[in-house]
């Protein structure tokens, strides 16, 4: 009797095993999913490919070529920021099933041409804070200017990104009137979006873990985004559950 119980709890624990490392298991979903994750945010890093590139081979410069490269090389972050938001959208919806990869290339690929107002506004508020960051940097009080306006412009362009994630008209006037809608109604998920963004930026300085957690931080950066709008009812979240 008690060798067949033994045998019976091996052939138990024999059964789960082969069911949690099955190829439709919950190992094997994890794993998908977390490829998918490092697909979304290495896609991202891609379409920020200018910028970084500016970084490493110029970077800060007072003086007018820098500045303009600098902002030119930002002209694609409006619509990475779209498909990054639709991505991961679906992605916190349907895990490692989204197809996250294709969805954000054909989102990047749309929201180029019906968010390009905003690329060029974004580039543009970046070439006004550079000057006068570039002229008068010394002050503290310019420093506290170009800072708070940096933020607030981030916010209201992923605003923007949401907005265009579940409208179906995309004209400009309608985009910034709805971001601004958001913004006043609900500030304090605006200060969540920021203060997910700073945490995220900030964790990419430690030693060791910051160089591997680029490559998912962007992902974890939309999701997070997305929680914080569910968990804190931001205005026409039922359509954003929506995206097709």
């Amino acid at each position: 009797m008690t060798l067949s119980h033994t045998s019976s709890r091996t052939a138990g624990v024999g059964a789960r095993m082969r069911a949690i490392l099955a190829p439709d298991g919950p190992v094997a979903g994890m794993a998908l999913t977390v490829f998918q994750y490092f697909v979304v945010s290495v896609s991202f890093l891609a379409c920020l490919g200018p910028a970084l590139a500016f970084a490493a081979l110029v970077g800060w410069q007072p003086t007018h070529l820098a500045i303009w490269l600098g902002a030119a090389s930002l002209l694609p972050l409006v619509p990475a920021t779209y498909a990054l938001l639709r991505s991961t959208r679906r992605l916190l919806a349907e895990r490692g099933e989204a197809r996250a990869g294709r969805l954000f290339w054909r989102s990047f690929a749309s929201g180029c041409r019906t968010l390009a107002w905003a690329a060029i506004a974004a580039s543009a508020v970046v070439l006004l804070l550079a000057y006068d960051f570039a002229l008068f940097g010394g002050s503290d009080a310019m420093l506290l200017f170009v800072a708070a306006s940096a933020a607030a412009s981030l916010a209201f362009f992923i605003a923007v990104s949401l907005a265009a994630e579940v409208r179906d008209e995309h004209g400009a006037v309608a985009l910034a009137t709805a971001a601004a809608k958001v913004i006043a109604r609900r500030p304090h998920i605006v200060l969540s979006w920021l203060l997910l963004t700073g945490l995220g930026i900030a964790a990419l300085a430690l030693p060791v873990v910051g160089p591997p957690l680029a490559l998912f931080l962007p992902a974890l950066l939309g999701v997070g985004i997305h929680i914080c709008n569910d968990a804190l009812r931001l205005p026409l979240i039922d359509e954003t559950r929506h995206t097709p």
